[in-house]
């Protein structure tokens, strides 16, 4: 056989993002671009479409349209990517659960009239999942690094703009969304509040571009691994201190929202780097130091994100909180499987709310015990899929791998922190992960080339 039946076609090799015509690359870049610079979940686009049209929703018709049209008219390529066995089974599992949650507990939400929420929880599951699975089919590992370092770059911008919102009270990106969106869409005001009220038990409110600095904090703390691998890669001093750079800013923006998970989930997500590949990284350890000098300078010197993990004056947000676990217990023994039904937890509605602040708990509540087992199938799964490349001297599917994996066991530790699938950009963040890992541990095997052979001619028998 030639040397073409045995190695991928040039053209394929050179095909990658960003050097590619192809749209769906460029359609899942835009969809990282709205998690880190766009305020989505306040931007409600002027038109209805028969279902709630926030912005999100547009950018995954359009990712489904995409590659629907993609794989109705696109060209037979020269490589076929098999993707390891199990790849889906997290994801499939949790989406059943959720369905079946819902299917029995269907008069009691219809009692409750808890239909609405429930319905759009389920929509943002599904867009969740159609993200994921579309990511996982059509990303290719030579794209994998680019990703990567769009993700940091990305990640760099919104921590230097959380930082200056907490300078100056200045919300950039919500700023800018309403300059961008205002003739097509209503954009909601910014959330930002740097000089609370000393007398009230409420605290800075810097959310970059999401609603609540939980949110920002937890796709920074993410997205920090990207930047730190990149820096390891790198063999030239200069690039390797401009990445250091950037994981000082990112790291910043997470600990100016002075939240407990701005310091946590970097935390994590770094630990799980070192963990993984202490070699390799430990010879970071002098940047790491100046690093943490200038991440601390950047934001003002404060620790306050630290400060928080032992900070009692939060008393009664804890206690309010806490108080909530012995009311839920009737609603677990009632149906301890599959719980109340998935989404049903309605923060507008005081009387039926429960805030749990960890998405375990509220998956016990709403999925019950099999749901959550099928939430921790979701985040584990990938994870297992590229638990052989991380620690691969692979260049091209290792780093990626390794980042992602570690930016999925930081989406692990915030849902313990806050109720992480009821703000939309850490999931959305995680799954395009997921599908990175996905995409790492699969195989792309050359396609054939078809021999033209002539048929044998056929013997007849002879005539007697």
């Amino acid at each position: 056989m030639g040397e073409a039946a045995v190695r991928p076609d040039r053209r394929y090799e050179a095909d990658a993002w960003p050097r590619t015509r192809r749209p769906l690359p460029w359609v899942i870049a835009g969809l990282l671009v709205m998690i880190f610079l766009i305020p989505f979940e306040a931007v409600h686009p002027k038109v209805s479409i028969g279902f709630s049209s926030d912005l999100d929703r547009f950018f995954v018709i359009a990712l489904v349209a995409t590659w629907a049209m993609t794989g109705l008219i696109g060209r037979q390529e020269a490589v076929t990517r098999l993707r390891s066995r199990g790849w889906a089974v997290g994801v499939m599992a949790f989406v059943f659960v959720a369905v079946a949650s819902i299917a029995v507990n269907v008069d009691r939400i219809t009692n409750l009239d808890e239909w609405a929420t429930a319905q759009k929880r389920l929509a943002v599951l599904l867009s969740l999942v159609a993200v994921f699975v579309i990511v996982s089919l059509t990303l290719r590992v030579r794209e994998l690094r680019s990703f990567a370092v769009l993700i940091a770059v990305l990640a760099t911008i919104t921590g230097a703009g959380t930082v200056y919102e907490q300078k100056v009270g200045y919300n950039v990106f919500y700023e800018t969304a309403r300059t961008v969106f205002s003739p097509v869409a209503i954009v909601d005001p910014a959330p930002t509040e740097i000089s609370p009220d000393p007398n009230s038990p409420g605290r800075p409110q810097i959310v970059g571009p999401t609603r609540h600095g939980l949110s920002v904090a937890s796709i920074l703390g993410m997205a920090l691994p990207f930047a730190v691998v990149l820096a390891a890669m790198e063999t030239k001093l200069r690039r390797r201190l401009l990445w250091g750079l950037a994981a000082c800013v990112i790291f910043s923006g997470a600990l100016v929202t002075q939240r407990k998970s701005g310091a946590v989930v970097p935390a994590v997500a770094l630990l799980a780097l070192f963990v993984i590949r202490p070699r390799q990284l430990l010879r970071l350890a002098p940047y790491g130091v100046v690093a943490l000098a200038l991440g601390l300078a950047m934001s003002g010197g404060t620790i306050s994100s630290v400060e928080e993990l032992g900070n009692t004056s939060q008393g009664e947000s804890t206690k309010g909180r806490t108080a909530d676990y012995p009311a839920v217990v009737p609603d677990l023994l009632s149906n301890p499987l599959l719980g109340r039904g998935y989404g049903t937890l309605n923060s507008a509605r005081s009387d039926t709310y429960r805030i749990f602040d960890n998405e375990y708990l509220g998956q016990v509540y709403q999925v019950g015990a099999l749901g959550l087992i099928a939430f921790l199938a979701l985040i584990l799964t990938p994870l297992l899929m590229v638990r052989k490349l991380l620690r691969s001297d692979d260049p091209v599917r290792g780093p990626p791998a390794l980042a992602a994996a570690a930016g999925c066991l930081a989406f692990a530790v915030a849902s313990a922190l806050y109720d992480i699938l009821s703000f939309s950009p850490a999931p959305y963040l995680f799954l395009i992960l997921a599908g990175m890992c996905t995409c790492a541990a699969g195989v792309e095997v050359p396609v054939r080339r078809r021999l033209r052979i002539q048929p044998a001619p056929v013997a007849l028998p002879a005539d007697s």
